[in-house]
């Protein structure tokens, strides 16, 4: 069991790194990688910054509740969202780039912020809050 510096340490982290991302996600990573094609590096800083906001908010899950079953949970929630959310989002910007409907702009909001994931937050505390 880790202490309460080890928590607070893994939240604050957490809470930092998706401040950062927030603060910089207008930075191409991908271009600075090297990448030329536009649809690629769309693609690719979309990934980045979905797995990144998403893995942080898992630690930060892991820091508040300590519980195992509830980060596996979050990390399968987390692999709904990639295999449902963001493949058919970056699906559709890739072959049709044009489209700005409101498909696209429901996905974009779910993909580009860890919506989802954070919604985990408050249900895991009322279920514990309900359970003792």
């Amino acid at each position: 069991m880790p202490s309460r510096f080890v928590r607070l340490l893994l939240g604050g982290a957490a809470l930092l790194g998706l401040l950062l991302l927030f603060l910089f996600q207008g930075y191409d990573v991908a271009a600075h990688a090297g990448v030329t094609d536009a649809k690629w590096r769309f693609m690719i800083n979309r990934l980045i910054r979905f797995l990144l906001n998403d893995s942080l908010v898992v630690v930060l899950i892991y820091a508040l509740f300590l519980d195992r079953q509830m980060t596996r949970f979050a990390l399968l929630v987390q692999l709904f969202g990639f295999l449902f959310l963001l493949i058919p989002y970056l699906m559709l910007k890739y072959h049709w780039p044009a489209y700005n409907g409101p498909l696209i702009s429901f996905l974009h909001r779910l993909v580009v912020n860890p919506l989802l994931m954070l919604l985990l937050i408050p249900a895991f505390y009322l279920q514990r809050q309900r359970s003792s």
